[in-house]
């Protein structure tokens, strides 16, 4: 007992020794990890608010800075202040205006610059806005208008500065976009035919209204360049054409006639010329491609004429604004107008903002060439930024570990719990079974059984010490007793109770034996003979007793084989039923050997007879 106890407090010690440890190891990575999540939390939410406003910052200023990126790339081709600001301000109306993007305006300005030197002023906002206006009218984009806009204006610079470059080009503009509205071509095709044309016909002294009128009934049927390659060729080849043919087609100062006069001469010289003769007449005079223009315009006469007195109307750019409010979608506008309020801001606030930026990145320089300078400090102030970050990080590590076990612990505890509640339904259905409660009987049948195999001495023990089997017990004794005193047992009772005694024993003896047909039951048990009656053996003389006796014997034997031939010798003092509750309180396996029958008086044959008949009956 002692040594249980030492070793009972050795091992309660050494579990507090341990737990106690433990304990504040546990506490202190709690601790560990709640102030860490906390401090934490308090820098993501201080560096998420300079993040924040610095994003917020730079996002409201963002339309203004690239709006000034682009007046940047503007001015890096040396364009004034003054143009750069009624360009900025152009801007500004023009996407307001047509829900256009200002700083694409702003951008295509520099095209523009580069293709012509000497705007000024308020002329590079002129251009500008006349090249985009002509892409929204006509569907194009910036870019081409803007070259389309310099390769017009190279061509016809003497006209344009003899107008006004700013005049001149919004009659340009207004002219291509009614050619697009009444040829049904587009800008950008206009452009080309222009282009492959080159300036043979402005030397000619064309009016520009011509020209448009000509190459826009040309790209109804062939596209830009070889619609300017056509017109370029009828130039190369009406001076030599006139010669061949007798013909002239110059006025009295030697200007070349306009075109509607040519081709009425034309028409009075060849007729009709889908005839062939005619046709091929017209080709050895002008050549292939003239030819074809001619061809193609004197099939369309009254088109070109109506194309010519409309163009030549055009003095500005109304036809072009028409056509591209008429494209304005309001949702595109209202969120146009949006930006170019935040450019407006931006653009207020940017030059308050200028100097500080401008002092922060003389700060950030100063420190760069510090650090070119004295590479240790740089590399000391390296370290310690990385050993703080690394802090953190490891900080930030213990904090997901600890929250990554307390999230398993509580997985884990909802999986248990999901897992009871499934046992207690899969349970609950089990005992709604019928065939549940069957198998159920059987297994309590069996348990049963097999408690009465283990506790048989117990069992039976525990009913023959019941006062009830006691008194039953003591009054069949009283009964024995009495037929004793009444001076024995005549042969009609001793037949009586040899027969009921043969059926006690034979019920007995099935009942035992069906218990042994169970698996794992053997009982060693038998009941043999009759007990002897009580009462029997004054009567007769001891051989008379000795051979009745084992003629009854004999008798008996053969009428119930069951009863084994060797049998107990006479009844125990106290009655059968005391002396079977002894054997069995002292051994269950004994039983009677053999009955021997003793009688007070002769028995007859007759009650012979009658008493083995019973016998044999029961």
């Amino acid at each position: 007992m002692a040594t249980n106890n030492a070793a009972l407090n050795f091992i309660l010690k050494l579990t507090d020794q341990v737990s106690a440890p433990l304990g504040k190891v546990k506490m202190g990575f709690n601790e560990l990890a709640e102030k860490g999540q906390k401090n934490i939390t308090q820098m993501g939410i201080g560096l998420a608010g300079m993040v924040g406003a610095g994003v917020a910052i730079n996002e409201s200023l963002q339309p203004a800075l690239e709006m000034n990126r682009a007046l940047g790339e503007v001015a890096s081709l040396g364009v004034a202040g003054d143009a750069l600001d009624a360009l900025n301000k152009k801007a500004l109306q023009f996407s307001v205006a047509y829900g256009e993007n200002a700083r694409d305006f702003v951008a295509s300005a520099y095209t523009i610059e580069g293709a012509i030197k000497g705007l000024t002023g308020s002329q590079l906002a002129t251009f500008t806005n006349t090249s985009n206006l002509l892409a929204k009218a006509t569907k194009g984009d910036a870019e081409t208008m803007s070259a389309y806009l310099g390769t017009m204006y190279n061509t016809f610079k003497g006209q344009a500065d003899a107008m006004g470059k700013s005049a001149w080009v919004e009659q340009l503009g207004g002219q291509t976009a009614l050619a697009v509205q009444l040829f049904r071509t587009s800008g950008a095709q206009i452009g080309e035919a222009f282009k492959g044309a080159g300036g043979l016909a402005t030397t000619a002294g064309v009016d520009l209204a011509e020209q448009m009128a000509i190459l826009g009934t040309l790209s109804s049927t062939m596209d830009g360049g070889t619609a300017g390659g056509a017109y370029k060729a009828f130039f190369e080849n009406v001076s030599g054409a006139s010669e061949k043919l007798g013909m002239s087609f110059v006025d009295q100062q030697g200007k070349l006639l306009p075109m509607m006069d040519i081709l009425d001469k034309l028409q009075g010289k060849f007729g009709d010329l889908s005839i062939e003769a005619n046709g091929k007449a017209l080709r050895d005079a002008f050549g292939g491609e003239a030819a074809r223009l001619i061809t193609t315009l004197m099939g369309d006469t009254g088109r070109l004429a109506n194309g010519m007195e409309q163009l030549g109307k055009v003095r500005g750019l109304e036809t072009a604004e028409q056509m591209a409010k008429a494209m304005v979608d309001p949702w595109q506008q209202f969120g146009a107008a949006v930006q170019a309020l935040r450019i407006a801001f931006g653009q207020a606030l940017i030059p308050l903002l200028t100097p500080l930026m401008e002092r922060l990145t003389g700060i950030a320089g100063t420190l760069t060439r510090w650090l070119g300078l004295f590479p240790n400090i740089a590399r000391v102030v390296g370290i310690t930024v990385l050993a703080v970050l690394g802090l953190a990080g490891a900080i930030g590590a213990i904090t997901f570990a600890v929250a990554l076990a307390k999230t398993a612990w509580l997985a884990l505890s909802a999986v248990w719990t999901i897992a009871t509640a499934a046992t207690w339904l899969f349970n609950a259905a089990l005992w709604a079974n019928p065939i549940t409660w069957v198998v159920v009987g059987l297994i309590a049948l069996g348990v049963a059984i097999g408690a009465a195999i283990i506790y048989w001495d117990e069992i039976t023990a525990a009913i023959m010490n019941t006062a009830a089997f006691q008194w039953v017990s003591a009054q069949l004794t009283a009964l024995s007793d009495w037929f004793s005193s009444m001076g024995g047992w005549s042969g009609m009772a001793k037949a009586a109770w040899d027969g009921i005694i043969a059926i006690f024993h034979k019920a007995i003896n099935g009942l035992i034996a069906m218990l042994n047909k169970i698996p794992g039951v053997e009982i060693d048990a038998q009941f043999g003979a009759m007990p002897e009656m009580p009462g029997t053996g004054a009567a007769m003389t001891a051989v008379e007793q000795a051979e009745r006796a084992q003629k009854a014997q004999a008798t008996i034997n053969d009428a119930i084989p069951s009863l084994s031939p060797q049998r107990a010798n006479a009844v125990p003092p106290g009655g059968l039923l005391t002396s079977i509750q002894n054997n069995s309180n002292q051994n269950r396996g004994n039983h009677v050997e053999k009955v021997e029958i003793h009688t007070g008086k002769p028995m007859s044959p007759l009650e012979l007879e009658n008493m083995m008949s019973m016998a044999v009956g029961g």
